[in-house]
């Protein structure tokens, strides 16, 4: 019963690779997973800019799928809104199915070589699970990572606004009410 099982899922797997395969597709496909996390004391936390390197938002930055998984901490100042993963050119490899719980869109370009996870945000401070499952299992292929923001504003911009807002609204004010008393009657 056993040997039937096995038969089946390799047949099923195969199947799976050979409809992948006559698509025009890659001899390695990468399942890639992003999940907001709360890290364990066990953990080894690596911080998104301080440590893997995107600080800016549009920096384009290498990276390998034997990095994986890992866990992260947003240690920029931004929120992140969206991020890119395209796989190296020269690879022979293609993204599979993508799962988030962070980001509800996850869109794989025609050719497969570039993923896009959006409509969700990674706020600054929280932290990332990551994970790229590929198959065959353990293969390395190199890929880039890009990402877009929102910003967090400045504490001394927020006063900022609230400031001259204030001064704006007083002297509107000060204006509205010398009107009105110049105009007895309205």
């Amino acid at each position: 019963m056993k040997l039937k099982q096995l038969a089946a899922i390799a047949g099923a797997t195969l199947v799976t690779f050979m409809t992948l395969s006559s698509k025009g597709l890659a001899a390695t496909i990468i399942n890639p997973q992003l999940d907001s996390y709360i890290p364990k004391p066990s953990d080894i936390v690596v911080g998104t800019c301080s440590q893997v390197g995107v600080c800016f938002p549009g920096q384009e930055i290498p990276s390998n799928t034997s990095v994986f998984p890992f866990v992260s901490r947003n240690d920029s100042n931004f929120n992140v809104t969206s991020l890119f993963l395209t796989i190296d050119p020269s690879e022979d490899a293609v993204w599979g199915n993508g799962v988030s719980n962070i980001y509800k869109n996850i869109q794989i370009s025609p050719d497969a070589k570039k993923i896009t996870f959006n409509q969700g945000v990674i706020p600054v401070e929280e932290y990332l699970f990551a994970d790229a499952k590929t198959t065959p299992a353990g293969t390395a292929v190199k890929f880039s990572i890009a990402i877009d923001d929102t910003p967090v504003p400045e504490p001394d911009s927020i006063l900022g606004t609230l400031v001259f807002g204030t001064i704006g609204a007083s002297s509107y004010l000060r204006r509205y009410l010398k009107c009105k008393a110049q105009q007895p009657g309205i």
